[in-house]
């Protein structure tokens, strides 16, 4: 009998008994009807931890086992009519085809699921022999990937440090200084890089370690080549803690990140980085944020032909997403699609691998046989990468939980209807019974085998509600970016899956109004599986805290994260990132991250070099604000035209301030747990350290 034996750094503990659902050791009967933890259906407390149904199925399982159903199918139709929790979002399945779309259908057997999880693991796990990197792929050299391009050598790399100056020579602590600098965690598997002088080939990679945010990509013959790419872990992936703290912390693989790439772009680009160049097509302003999803510029390429007119000025007039923080990669097998808004199915991989594929596969049917090569790698490829990303498990919370308070919060989590006539709830009333699971989904097992709450416990930590805007009414740029007419001309982009249009499982973009009818435009409600993990909150990072998600009061308007101490020797000189320390920089009480209140004078934009927190306020007069509001939101890019450079320290310590009178920064919303009392929020709260 073949079982999951393997040692897996990336996935850390999720492969122990204590990360197991009892599915780990059902039978596939038993998979479909039961749900319990501890032999108690009535339970309280108790998660999976998130991850996939059907990998944590197959633990211990002989690799002919068949796969029973994925609970993520069941989202159909009429599921949770007169239920607790409200599911608006079905799933599409993508692969009913697999001829006409040219990618491998679903996994059958244990077997085949760990053949996918184990190559993907080798795509996404930096050092690996089988890595991928930005716009390269995992074989940096193909025409595709046009030689590498967006990738730099380890000489450049080693210069870094003249770039920063204050240094006579390069720091001992280089290595720790760039993890620090640019915000990206160092894993403990190898990830290495040669020093000056190594050959990479002779010393097993390289002496140095890379922060997971890079990785040296292979040559074809599988040897090390010196050459260092972006992976996907900068926007992704970030830490929480120390392996001191608990076995599952310290870097964590599709964690919260911390990461500011734009700083790193700036500094290569006197070091002759190519990719330095396009920094203002996904600029952003702030430490720990992204606009990895400004997948409107892709969608201008056609999957056959070239762009039309029509769909250059749908896309250009789209306007700029603006920032992003990503949703956690553990929670992706609980959800029926991908986004905040839910732009695309979960069962669609290629868009998971648009910034893996070889450069000229972005763009369509105008790069003819090479752009083919390069849709060819999200083909092969992304299925693999979504299901590695899908398996991912949320950390244990490592702090005491007093269990009592706990089982108090896990009963108002799924019962306390805040829209009672006794709340006064001034909010438009969302589908289900008014509690926040109804939004979020189930976790107890006394909810989750309740039919009141779930059609069937497979649906156990299922979110799958897209909240109407003006319910959730938190900064609406993201959704109103991703326009009617952007979607139309992604349909028939190679990433909107254009085989599959006009089917039943039509993957092209979701929120079309062809295929979501009546249902409004809003966020999708996310899963909370390792929410204590998640800070900062809401889809673009603005609420460092849970606590004051749901007391929306509370909330500062300008606000700035606790950095991680100075290095010994490096004092003045070092530029550090964000603290993760559990000791000096988790907030407990509150569920997040410790910060200051940053207090700004309304200073007119540009005063002098090195902008502070109120530079491109745009509450600072009326018709500014107007006018920015429409530049931004109207033209696709704007939002990063007029933007200082990064040039002084000044520049780069700002960058950890977020200032939500900005652009797409705003941290209203959630307004509807303004109705709950102190005393239930510090419930829920320790109810949710235990998901």
């Amino acid at each position: 009998m073949q079982t999951h034996t393997k040692p897996v750094r990336s996935i850390g503990a999720m492969i122990t008994l204590s990360y197991c659902l009892l599915f780990c050791s059902a039978t596939t009967s038993q998979f479909a009807h039961a749900f319990v933890y501890d032999d108690d259906p009535d339970a309280l407390l108790g998660s999976s931890r998130g991850g996939m149904a059907l990998w944590d199925f197959c633990y211990d399982k002989d690799d002919s086992e068949p796969l029973p159903v994925d609970p993520r199918t069941l989202l159909q139709p009429g599921i949770s009519d007169g239920k607790a929790v409200h599911f608006n979002v079905n799933w599409a399945e993508c692969h009913t085809d697999p001829v006409a779309v040219q990618e491998a259908g679903h996994p059958e057997t244990c077997g085949e699921l760990r053949d996918i999880f184990y190559r993907g693991e080798t795509l996404m796990d930096t050092g690996s022999e089988n890595v991928a990197a930005l716009f390269v792929g995992n074989r940096y050299g193909s025409l595709a990937a046009v030689g590498g391009i967006a990738t730099f050598n380890a000489a450049q790399y080693n210069k870094l440090w003249q770039i920063w100056g204050g240094y006579d020579e390069r720091p001992e602590q280089f290595d720790l200084l760039v993890s620090n600098r640019y915000g990206s965690g160092i894993a403990e598997g190898r990830n290495p890089y040669p020093l000056v002088g190594e050959d990479p080939n002779r010393t097993n990679g390289g002496s140095g370690q890379l922060p997971e945010m890079f990785t040296q990509v292979r040559n074809s013959d599988g040897s090390w080549s010196g050459r260092i790419g972006v992976t996907c872990h900068g926007c992704h992936s970030g830490e929480i803690g120390t392996k001191e703290d608990g076995e599952d912390l310290g870097f964590q693989f599709g964690g919260s990140s911390a990461t500011d790439l734009n700083l790193f772009l700036r500094d290569m680009l006197p070091l002759g980085y190519l990719a330095s160049g396009v920094t203002p097509l996904n600029l952003t302003q702030t430490r720990g944020t992204n606009n990895a999803s400004a997948v409107n510029i892709a969608f201008l390429f056609p999957d056959k032909g070239w762009p039309s007119l029509t769909g250059f000025l749908r896309i250009l007039g789209s306007g700029s997403t603006g920032s992003m923080d990503s949703p956690n990669w553990w929670n992706m097998g609980h959800r029926p699609a991908k986004f905040v808004d839910g732009l695309f199915p979960m069962d669609a991989p290629r868009v998971d691998a648009v910034f893996y594929t070889p450069i000229l596969g972005l763009f369509g049917g105008v790069t003819a046989g090479l752009g083919e090569q390069g849709q060819d790698w999200m083909r092969e490829h992304g299925p693999e990468m979504n299901l590695w990303i899908e398996t991912l498990k949320a950390p244990k919370y490592p702090l005491p939980v007093d269990e009592e308070l706990a089982e108090t919060g896990a009963v108002l989590f799924h019962e306390l209807d805040m829209w009672d006539q006794t709340r006064r709830n001034p909010i438009r009333r969302p589908e289900g019974n008014g509690s926040c699971a109804s939004c979020h989904g189930a976790y107890s097992p006394r909810y989750v085998n309740n039919t009141d709450y779930l059609e069937n416990p497979m649906l156990e930590g299922m979110a799958g509600y897209i909240v109407p805007l003006d319910i959730i009414d938190t900064d609406k740029r993201r959704v109103l970016t991703n326009t009617e007419g952007m979607q139309v001309t992604g349909a028939d982009n190679f990433f909107g899956y254009p085989a599959t249009k006009g089917t039943d499982n039509d993957c092209g973009p979701q929120n079309q109004k062809r295929l979501r009818g009546d249902r409004e435009v809003g966020y999708l409600a996310q899963p909370l599986y390792g929410v204590w993990a998640s800070a900062p909150y809401f889809h673009n990072g603005s609420v460092p805290n849970v606590w004051e998600v749901l007391k929306p009061q509370d909330r500062k308007p300008i606000w700035r994260r606790v950095s991680a101490p100075v290095p010994e020797g490096v004092e003045g000189t070092a530029v550090m990132g964000f603290d993760t320390s559990l000791q000096r920089a988790f907030d407990a009480e509150k569920l997040g991250w410790k910060y200051d209140e940053i207090a700004c004078v309304n200073l007119p934009p540009m005063v002098k070099p090195g902008f502070n927190c109120s530079t491109r306020n745009i509450n600072i007069t009326p018709w500014p604000q107007r006018l920015l509001e429409w530049l931004y939101g109207s033209i696709t890019g704007a939002w990063n035209v007029d933007f200082p450079p990064i040039v002084t320290t000044e520049n780069m310590e700002n960058r950890k301030i977020y200032n939500t009178h900005m652009y797409s920064q705003g941290n209203e919303g959630h307004e509807f747990t303004a109705v709950l009392t102190d005393a239930e929020r510090i419930a829920i709260i320790e109810y949710l350290k235990t998901l």
